[in-house]
């Protein structure tokens, strides 16, 4: 389910606008994974930190899905500098549609960190905390390689800026 572990580990669903809260970098945050600068930011490895929340997933007989989660408190961190920034999520829900192509649709609302791989289009690579709603084609809920970016409303945090 997690197919690229960091990615899924963002969207802590993959995790409506209310609570994004940036902190000053004090005590040092021990990322659970951290992700290369060429997956990520592009000048400095990413960290990722995910603490408390409850994730549980709905399947359904014709193998769409969701991903339901609750209350996680995600650190984002610039391994080069510890800079951090801190999101405070209420929840979020993540569905998984396949299409008739073979591809999938997920969506994601809520609170939703997601990051894009180098090799993701058109985006990637970069990082970006969503509070609203994103819609992406992707190749399957295993490897979750975008294929486009259908839709996003909301607010878009663009991670690696904000801790540049």
């Amino acid at each position: 389910m997690f197919g690229k572990q960091s990615r899924w580990f963002a969207p802590l669903a993959a995790t409506a606008a209310v609570l994004l809260a940036a902190s000053p970098a004090s005590a040092a945050v021990e990322p659970d994974v951290i992700i290369p600068a060429s997956e990520s930011c592009k000048t400095f490895d990413l960290g990722l930190a995910a603490e408390g929340g409850n994730i549980r997933q709905i399947d359904f007989s014709n193998g769409d899905f969701f991903q339901v989660g609750t209350g996680v408190v995600l650190t984002w961190i610039n391994m080069s500098t510890g800079k951090t920034y801190t999101v405070k999520t209420s929840g979020s829900v993540s569905k998984y549609t396949q299409n008739a192509d073979g591809t999938w649709t997920f969506t994601a609302t809520g609170h939703n960190g997601y990051v894009y791989f180098s090799g993701d289009r058109p985006e990637g690579p970069g990082a970006y905390q969503y509070t609203g709603r994103l819609v992406l084609t992707i190749d399957s809920p295993i490897t979750n390689n975008v294929k486009s970016v259908d839709a996003t409303a909301g607010k878009a945090v663009d991670i690696c800026a904000r801790l540049s």
